[in-house]
């Protein structure tokens, strides 16, 4: 006798996430542009044979996502996801897997020096004016544990930005909502803060003259300093990050 073979059942997806799905594969395929507007509500319940419940529920996922917003009360438009909305995104999901400090450090460590390299090639000199300007406050700011922070996390951010690779600020958007955070407690963990002051001259020197080896170092042994300011401000190295 043959033994039964038995079969799992089909996966139907839910009809708005069917809805959901081909409307961003035409956005992220290029069919759809930014500042595209939409078909309205109805007509677009209509071509996909769905209720307006169904539709809507569609478009909540991807306003969500960030894909698209609202031109007016009727028209929906194509829009390109901000990096905050990714990184909180992203972020959430992070606090639920239970992601360390240990953990994000290790990306900050790749993805911080690389920063700091690709800004030797690329930031222009604004950008370059905009860091020096940076620098020079968070000098004054150095007992001044509150100033010193805000200049630390703009400090990051614009050698970021003066890469000019949207990967990067896409990967590096969790960091800012989990991890810079807590540099309140390391910079006071470290305090006095030449040693911040002194890393940031050495990687806007370095992007200023264009020598990617010195300014990857310097923002690598930077990030070594932040490690050592989490253990010694006993965050909990191993520990899970807390939104």
């Amino acid at each position: 006798m043959s033994r039964a073979q038995n079969f799992a059942k089909l996966d139907h997806q839910p009809a708005y996430r069917v809805v959901s799905e081909k409307i961003r594969h035409a956005i992220t395929s290029g069919e759809l542009a930014t500042g595209d507007l939409l078909p309205t509500e109805t007509e677009l319940a209509e071509q996909f044979g769905v209720t307006r419940s169904t539709l809507r529920e569609a478009i909540r996922l991807l306003e969500h996502g960030g894909l698209i917003g609202r031109a007016d009360r009727k028209r929906l438009v194509v829009t390109l996801p901000q990096t905050d909305q990714i990184g909180r995104s992203v972020s959430s999901a992070m606090l639920m897997h239970k992601v360390t400090f240990r953990e994000l450090w290790e990306v900050a460590m790749g993805l911080e020096p690389l920063a700091a390299r690709l800004a030797c090639a690329n930031a222009s000199d604004q950008e370059k004016r905009e860091l020096r300007a940076n620098w020079q406050r968070s000098r004054e700011a150095v007992d001044d544990h509150q100033a010193l922070l805000e200049c630390e996390l703009e400090f990051h951010n614009r050698v970021a930005a003066a890469t000019h690779n949207h990967a990067l600020l896409q990967a590096r958007a969790p960091l800012n909502d989990l991890f810079y955070p807590a540099w309140g407690a390391v910079i006071r963990a470290l305090s006095p803060g030449e040693r911040i002051v002194v890393a940031h001259r050495h990687v806007l020197e370095a992007i200023e003259s264009n020598n990617p080896d010195q300014a990857g170092l310097w923002m690598q042994k930077h990030m070594e300093d932040f490690r050592r300011g989490i253990e010694i401000a006993e965050l909990g190295f191993e520990q899970p990050v807390t939104g």
